[in-house]
């Protein structure tokens, strides 16, 4: 086994989620994901953990949403949820071996069954969680990498000083507090939107590994013009391509997509919180330097932003409620003329992650 899927498991186990003696620890994988499953259960229970691996296969998903009747979509898992809410750890491996599973499902079933399980999204919200990933030859593949190069990229991203990390994100939260109107400019876009009263959220580890971000909730009506994502927009297993959305008084009132257009507007309509953003996040990981069509990996990377439609953390401030919550990114190049201003000023430090103000 590589040696890194060690040195990950102590990071989930002993950083991002703090397992104690005592602990009540949920484990979810799909395809793969055995040996770092393997190697959490064996590093936790030397805390005094007790732990449960729950694996759920690509093809059982698929297989629902094949054979499911309509009526039956919104039939409430209610062992899973006490399963849930009985946890005070729940670590979730993503392990495909087909990313694209759920390609040919229709969105709207997709979307349907989303809003029958909010209520276990949200009790997990509640513990102390972290998603994560391991390498599998699908995901190498998405990112147009062998598997060896793809391992690579992961553990440069993951196997980081997060301490270090944490402070130079500390000067990019400091920012964000202070800020009261944020406008976005590049290639076909430009929007403001107010974060006044919101608090900025270091992404350091402990919910997401990899991780590099710093996040808020937008105020819920101060969404105003237009943006354009340039890169796609992954949502199961489908990329939504050239996807543009204009705002008015913070709610989607046109959008269009060059790819799967189809996609993009299910998720809209969604419920009435989908029409609106729940997230700005800033990605500064600077170990992750390729588009890899994962969200986990492409949000958090250095020189970007996402914006998501649908839910907004509470620990922002955000009040939206929506059963979506899905990031969108869009790359940010200055020598294009790309910006992201803070009352006016431009962000400035991205190359050293010494943050600062023009």
């Amino acid at each position: 086994m590589d040696p890194r899927v060690s040195e990950h498991a102590k990071i989930l186990v002993n950083y991002s989620t703090k397992v104690r003696k005592g602990d009540q620890v949920l484990i979810g994988i799909t395809d793969g994901g055995r040996d770092l499953a393997t190697e959490i259960y064996k590093e936790a229970s030397r805390l005094g953990a007790s732990l449960l691996i729950v694996t759920v296969p690509t093809e059982a998903l698929r297989g629902y949403y094949e054979v499911t009747p309509e009526d039956y979509l919104n039939v409430f898992p209610q062992h899973y949820y006490e399963l849930v809410r009985a946890s005070d750890v729940v670590i979730s491996i993503h392990s495909e071996e087909n990313t694209r599973y759920l390609s040919t499902v229709d969105p709207k079933r997709i979307s349907a069954r989303s809003l029958a399980l909010k209520r276990i999204s949200d009790e997990r919200l509640k513990k102390r969680w972290c998603v994560t990933q391991c390498p599998t030859a699908a995901y190498a593949q998405e990112a147009e990498m062998s598997v060896q190069e793809y391992e690579d990229f992961v553990y440069s991203a993951m196997l980081r000083d997060w301490k270090k990390e944490t402070e130079k994100m500390a000067k990019l939260k400091k920012i964000m507090d202070h800020t009261d109107e944020v406008q976005i400019i590049g290639e076909k876009t430009n929007l403001t939107m107010s974060i006044r009263g919101r608090t900025a959220v270091l992404s350091d580890g402990t919910h997401n590994m990899p991780d590099g971000e710093v996040f808020t909730a937008p105020v819920d009506d101060s969404a105003n013009g237009e943006v354009f994502f340039d890169l796609p927009a992954v949502r199961y297993g489908k990329e939504v391509q050239g996807v543009r959305l204009k705002f008015k008084d913070g709610e989607v009132v046109d959008y269009s997509a060059e790819k799967n257009k189809g996609l993009l507007e299910s998720m809209i309509q969604t419920d009435e919180g989908s029409k609106r953003l729940g997230e700005l996040g800033i990605g500064v990981n600077r170990g992750i330097t390729k588009f890899t069509r994962n969200i986990l990996f492409d949000e958090k990377m250095a020189k970007t932003i996402h914006l998501a439609i649908g839910l907004a953390y509470k620990e922002c401030g955000g009040v939206n409620e929506s059963a979506v919550h899905w990031d969108m990114i869009k790359s940010i190049n200055y020598r294009k003329g790309d910006m992201i201003l803070f009352d006016g000023r431009k962000l400035k430090g991205w190359e050293t992650g010494d943050y600062r103000l023009e």
